[in-house]
């Protein structure tokens, strides 16, 4: 008399992960002191436990950081809590330079101020400075035209500054809420 062949699940008896899928006409051969079978299931080994008899998918992974701990059925990450405070502020200090080097608004115009403009704008005041009828057609973000007398240039080049400053200042404030951060929950919850 020959076995019927059964769909397997073989896991790991301690944690439920599942370690292979498929089939076989001698299920209890795959039992093991550290390996149990369930049949008539199939599952994705890796992506899969066993509980209660059952094979339940793991959920998406949250992050590249995130490890799926097989034993509390949980993703974690598994970073220190400097770790965390070091990625938080590399993420600060990008969102800093995205808002400084995106562009700013000076009388309902808005101008560019990558590090290229910012130059521009500083040369275009230094030049108003100098000469009261200055006058020029500034390109703005929108690659529209706008006019600009020696005042205005001044004005926006105050703007720029002020823009400037801000966009440290809101970093300055974050690098300090992350400094004193107790916990990883504190770190998720910080405004920018």
């Amino acid at each position: 008399m020959t076995n019927e062949i059964e769909q397997v699940v073989v896991y790991e008896k301690a944690t439920g992960r599942v370690v292979s899928s498929g089939t076989t006409q001698l299920p209890q051969s795959l039992v093991s002191d550290t390996l149990d079978v369930l049949v008539g299931a199939e599952a994705r080994p890796g992506a899969s436990y066993v509980e209660a008899g059952c094979v339940v998918e793991i959920p998406v992974k949250p992050s590249v950081h995130h490890v799926f701990d097989w034993a509390g059925k949980a993703w974690i990450d598994p970073r220190s809590l400097q770790d965390l405070k070091d990625a938080r502020w590399a993420e600060g200090r990008r969102e800093r330079d995205s808002a400084e080097f995106g562009a700013f608004s000076w009388d309902g115009s808005r101008f560019d101020s990558d590090a290229l403009s910012q130059q521009r704008i500083t040369v275009a005041v230094t030049l108003a400075m100098m000469n009261s009828a200055f006058s020029i057609d500034w390109t703005l973000a929108d690659n529209t035209a706008r006019t600009l007398t020696a005042a205005d240039m001044i004005a926006v080049g105050v703007a720029l500054g002020q823009h400037v400053s801000a966009c440290h200042e809101r970093a300055r404030v974050l690098r300090g809420q992350i400094e004193v951060a107790l916990t990883a929950e504190e770190l998720g919850v910080l405004a920018t």
